[in-house]
């Protein structure tokens, strides 16, 4: 090292994508948006080619990717939103030949990132898409158990938006308050984990839903993505109320 480099100190670790979410490893063909995890703040560094989807035969899937003049990256600039292109994922839209679906179902893809001189790739098989609309009747509770810090857990009939769900989905106590707690989304996306904080009362709480929750479709309570105009369906609010286990 010369003295030069000295005076400079250390040149800096260049930023590495280090996971992709949905965790899952069977997705619906009309998925709406994957996210790539960051070692580091790295909107300045990457490109949009860095990214690809490869079919089982090899070959790169075309324009799988809405272009947009800004990437979607999170505050801290660790993740970045990866939208899949609309017209390949809504029926209807533009010539057959030109929209047709990026990933077509019970086969295999593969989604790579290269950051760093290091490739960071997610597997995945594809189910048929999910085109019905979130709702609360499709999904089990495990209540906690009264005077515990137990956890409630919430299994639903699909995979979910884990970064959409810490944000919309809420406890509440039976004044109104928060009912304070940690969530995580386990089995694929599958289960939500709410470890709470305190202990919980013999009493009713409520489960609130935020219109904006998101399974990785994009389908919302009481609304699918994808739907014709004529079924005048409409996302909404939620709640679920349960009593925590005597």
């Amino acid at each position: 090292m010369t003295s030069r480099d000295a005076e400079l100190g250390p040149t800096p670790t260049a930023p590495v994508a280090v996971a992709i979410s949905p965790a899952a490893d069977w997705l619906p063909a009309n998925i709406l948006r994957f996210y790539v995890h960051f070692s580091a703040p790295a909107e300045a560094a990457f490109e949009r080619d860095q990214l690809r989807l490869i079919a089982a035969d090899g070959e790169v899937v075309p324009d799988a990717f809405l272009i947009l003049n800004e990437e979607l990256w999170s505050p801290d600039g660790r993740r970045l939103t990866v939208l899949m292109e609309p017209g390949r994922i809504k029926r209807g839209m533009g010539p057959a030949s030109t929209h047709a679906p990026a990933l077509i179902p019970h086969n295999s893809y593969r989604l790579e990132v290269s950051t760093g001189g290091q490739m960071l790739t997610k597997a995945f098989g594809v189910m048929p898409p999910m085109v019905e609309p979130l709702l609360e009747k499709h999904w089990r509770l495990a209540r906690p158990v009264v005077g515990s810090r137990g956890t409630l857990e919430v299994t639903f009939d699909r995979v979910m938006d884990d970064a959409i769900v810490a944000d919309e989905i809420a406890v509440q106590r039976p004044d109104g308050t928060r009912f304070d707690g940690t969530h995580s989304l386990i089995m694929d996306g599958r289960k939500l984990i709410f470890q709470s904080t305190d202990r919980w009362d013999d009493s009713d709480y409520r489960l609130v839903l935020s219109r904006r929750l998101e399974d990785v479709c994009g389908n919302r309570l009481g609304e699918a993505l994808d739907h014709l105009v004529s079924q005048r369906q409409r996302s909404r609010a939620g709640v679920v109320s349960f009593r925590p286990t005597p």
